[in-house]
């Protein structure tokens, strides 16, 4: 008995998007025409398409506020804090809106906005690391921590990983213990592929001893007066882009 075998041609490349994603497509055919001609016919996937899986709702930042017991940290200018102490149903005296930079080198739209919170009956706390909470607040816990926008704005490796993965690891270490049962922590980055990759939110989520967080859309303009700032460099992660994602992280 004859048998025929058919011999497949294959065409491999690989995608580079934006430095860190490598995407690897295959392409068969009869012939090696054939198996070119899909190649060339095939549109690689955009950015867009690569985008988080995330909830199709957004997170209820105002409910979590309403609550009480909110801790805010890495507040550059602490508008995103300002803007939920405003909301009708939120008590201001239960919020604690925190930054890094101290006292002293806060820039007047920061200093403005601390004015404003400290009116309303907020709580504001300068020169607070939030990789370790404990030095500046003591024991405190909260039912929700907010990181908005994190960013070391550095891609130098940090013990095998991109900073910005050591940085959310080390926070969500910290907020750990600083949660009350049943408590959140929400971190909102940029949703592309490379802050994707930057964060590894789930593994970071793992390393601290959380659930694989539950992601949804942020859209900064719900947040009229909300005006992201890098404490690293100034900038506002809100102006070079346009889609973003919170995660929301729960022991």
């Amino acid at each position: 008995m004859n048998h025929l075998l058919t011999r497949l041609w294959y065409i491999r490349f690989v995608s580079k998007l934006q430095g860190v994603l490598f995407v690897t497509y295959e392409f068969r055919g009869a012939s090696l025409l054939e198996a070119v001609q899909q190649a060339i016919g095939r549109d690689a996937p955009t950015v867009e398409q690569k985008k988080l899986n995330k909830a199709p709702q957004k997170f209820d930042f105002a409910a979590r506020a309403r609550l009480g017991s909110a801790l805010f940290v890495g507040e550059g200018n602490f508008s995103f804090a300002l803007a939920l102490a405003r909301l009708k149903g939120v008590s201001p005296s239960s919020l604690l809106a925190t930054a890094y930079k101290n006292e002293a080198d806060l820039g007047d739209t920061a200093y403005d906005n601390a004015a404003k919170l400290l009116k309303l009956g907020a709580q504001v706390k300068t020169g607070v690391d939030a990789t370790c909470l404990s030095k500046t607040i003591g024991q405190r816990r909260f039912r929700t921590i907010i990181f908005q926008l994190p960013n070391v704005a550095s891609r130098e490796v940090l013990y095998g990983q991109n900073p910005n993965h050591v940085l959310v690891t080390r926070f969500l270490k910290s907020g750990r213990s600083h949660l009350k049962s049943g408590g959140l922590v929400v971190i909102s980055t940029v949703d592309s592929p490379f802050y994707e990759g930057a964060f590894k939110m789930d593994d970071a989520a793992k390393k601290a001893g959380f659930a694989t967080p539950d992601i949804y859309t942020f859209n900064p303009k719900d947040y009229p007066a909300y005006s992201h700032l890098n404490t690293a460099d100034e900038e506002s992660a809100i102006n070079e882009h346009t889609a973003f994602a919170t995660f929301v992280f729960s022991t």
